[in-house]
């Protein structure tokens, strides 16, 4: 018989990699295939060292996986030898499923214990049956697999491996239940991870809340609908391939009441699964498909939604209605600029992601079609404009609510740096004009763009900041912007300092000398500069306060917290004025939350309550005209 270089076709088949996922569904997959009733996987972790030395994790070490299936007869040995065997054509086995092992260890042992004999190998990519060890032996049928010595020491998290392996699996469970055979899978690990040390799924408390079937382009697809409680939620359709799932497709991750999976099996899927079944290869879009693949999945997604969320209306009524109203309080407060008629209804059942990718696709296409008509000279109505404009402050307002939400539900010890990167991140090379949030300091400084997009400008900076550590022996931290004149000059200077909580008063009032010099610096190098504005944010106690009001500060309108100003000259002519604002951060986010809180108010937001109802549909029907939809 012709050899195989089996190293070779191992690299070339699974360009992809194999998973520790990958690697137990075939074994477990194997072990149902071979008549296994008890299937148990064992996960075992060893504690390494970190990539620094001084982390310990836990990797995983070694899989087993023992079965009480037929074991590893003379037959069953003849077809493991053999590569692509068609001995499980009639059940979708492609014959090369084992060559995972391999791709994702370095060393795989059997175990298998016959009725009077025990079968032992180790396997290898040069595996022959002259390896094969056997004993005269009797005892109770079982065959191990371990797979050690992995290529990759991976911290594996169980919850999540055990999880997508019983939703792998479920369908398959399921279908054998259906046809009168149990079977149990028990996953163990010494991983020390919170989840179960001992955990079962069995197929015997599998239950599927509804089936139906759906037509496409003459091809059958069945569905079969099965219910995870809560706290596990959101959508998911599971593409299968031979009744294992190959693919999921996520309808919606928010879905909160519990978790709806459904899985979806077809001979179209079938065929359309690679040979390892690690994805299924459908056409993109409808001018891709060909006649061995006429479906692509442009036509078959949306199908697949619809009846989704037709089979969960008409398993679980009210779930859907429940969750799509509680979407929309969610809509109206993080996306209140959107109107709930352009997403042509399905706005309560979209996730925050893709509410935000329809709705920009929309306006994209909107100011093309503006665009367009002004360069061909049709007529505009400058309503149209308008309408754009207003919808971009809104969604302007509304994502700084929610930078400044984030920012109050920061720890106290953390300001500095996280106030620090909201307003320019730190190392940033402001290049980009959106990293600059200044209008958390005050909203007069909307308009302003950062020093780094000038590179004279970041040059002085630069310079500035090596001299004043050089004479201060402390580095600046400050983050600096400009605005410029009419003529480009930059003409206004703002600069933002932040002091670690925990200063006493003499390292707080040694700061705002510093910031006075370090202004007086920059505006001695970039002569056009006329008007400073400094911010230093520190906390403001009972001492500290006293001694700034002693020295002439003044007290400033905010709605919490303390803030204090007072005027100064600066440069080389005391001819500059800079204009001095201390405040704590809470105080700085409190005074930012209330002014946006009047623009939202001025918007005047608004937004559709009523939602289309979702109807049923026939247990069997065709989703051709859906699919055009």
């Amino acid at each position: 018989m012709a050899r195989i270089n089996l190293k070779k076709f191992i690299a070339e088949h699974y360009k992809g990699g194999v998973t520790a996922r990958d690697v137990i569904r075939e074994g477990v997959t194997n072990s149902i295939h071979a008549g296994a009733d008890a299937i148990t996987v064992d996960l075992w972790f060893d504690r390494q060292p970190g990539l620094f030395g001084d982390e310990v994790r836990n990797v995983l070490e070694k899989i087993t996986i023992t079965d009480d299936g037929e074991g590893f007869t003379q037959d069953n040995l003849n077809y493991f030898d053999e590569i692509c065997t068609g001995h499980k054509d009639d059940i979708g086995g492609k014959g090369v499923g084992r060559l995972a092992f391999l791709k994702y260890a370095n060393r795989v042992e059997v175990r298998s214990q016959l009725a009077n004999e025990l079968v032992e190998f180790r396997y290898t990519p040069d595996f022959t049956l002259d390896d094969v060890q056997r004993t005269a032996s009797a005892g109770r049928r079982e065959t191990t697999i371990t797979i050690s010595e992995l290529k990759e020491k991976i911290n594996t998290q169980v919850t999540k491996l055990v999880n997508a392996m019983c939703d792998d699996l479920r369908l398959l469970l399921f279908l054998k239940k259906q046809a009168g055979r149990t079977i149990a899978i028990r996953f163990t690990h010494n991983s020390k991870q919170p989840f179960p040390d001992d955990f079962t799924f069995s197929g015997e408390a599998i239950e599927a809340q509804k089936t139906r079937s759906f037509e496409l382009q003459g091809e059958t697809f069945d569905c079969y609908l099965f219910r995870d409680e809560a706290p596990r939620r959101g959508i998911v359709a599971m593409l299968c391939a031979d009744e294992l799932c190959v693919e999921e497709y996520q309808i919606s991750k928010r879905f909160d009441i519990c978790r709806y999976l459904i899985s979806i099996t077809s001979t179209y899927l079938n065929r359309s699964s690679n040979i390892e079944r690690q994805k299924l290869e459908i056409p993109k879009s409808d001018a891709d498909a060909d006649m061995a693949s006429p479906i692509s999945r442009e036509a078959l997604m949306p199908c697949i939604r619809a009846e989704c969320l037709a089979m969960i209306n008409e398993a679980a009524e009210g779930d859907i209605e429940a969750f799509k109203l509680a979407n929309v309080d969610k809509l109206r407060k993080y996306y209140p600029f959107i109107q709930i008629e352009s997403l042509s209804g399905e706005a309560a059942m979209l996730d925050a992601d893709e509410i935000v990718r329809t709705y920009r696709a929309q306006q994209a296409r909107r100011e093309d079609q503006l665009v367009e008509a002004l360069e061909e000279g049709r007529s505009v109505a400058f309503d149209d404009i308008s309408h754009l404009a207003s919808d971009d402050l809104a969604r302007f307002i509304v994502h700084r609510a929610l930078v400044i939400d984030s920012l109050a539900k920061m720890p106290r010890d953390s300001a500095e740096d996280v106030l620090h990167n909201a307003i320019l991140r730190k190392h940033s090379d402001g290049s980009d004009i959106r990293e600059n949030n200044v209008w958390l300091v005050d909203d007069k400084f909307l308009s302003y763009s950062n020093i780094y997009s000038d590179e004279t400008l970041a040059r002085i900076v630069r310079e500035v900041g090596v001299e004043t550590e050089s004479k201060q022996r402390r580095k600046p931290d400050v983050a600096a912007f400009f605005s410029k004149d009419n003529e480009g000059r930059p003409n206004k200077l703002v600069i933002i300092e932040f002091k670690k909580p925990g200063a006493d008063i003499f390292e707080n009032n040694k700061a705002l000398v510093q910031c006075r010099l370090y202004a007086s610096e920059l505006v001695d190098r970039i002569a056009t500069v006329r008007e400073v504005f400094a911010f230093s944010v520190v906390e403001i106690d009972d001492e500290f306060y006293k001694d700034m009001k002693r020295t002439g500060f003044k007290d400033v309108f905010s709605l919490s917290e303390r803030v204090v100003y007072d005027d100064f000259v600066i440069g080389a002519s005391d001819d500059i004025p800079l204009h001095l604002y201390v405040m704590p951060a809470a105080s700085l986010i409190t005074d930012a939350k209330a002014r946006n809180r009047v623009f939202e108010e001025v918007l005047r937001f608004s937004m559709d309550k009523e939602m289309p109802a979702t109807g049923g549909s026939r247990s069997r029907r065709s989703c051709e005209t859906d699919s055009q939809l």
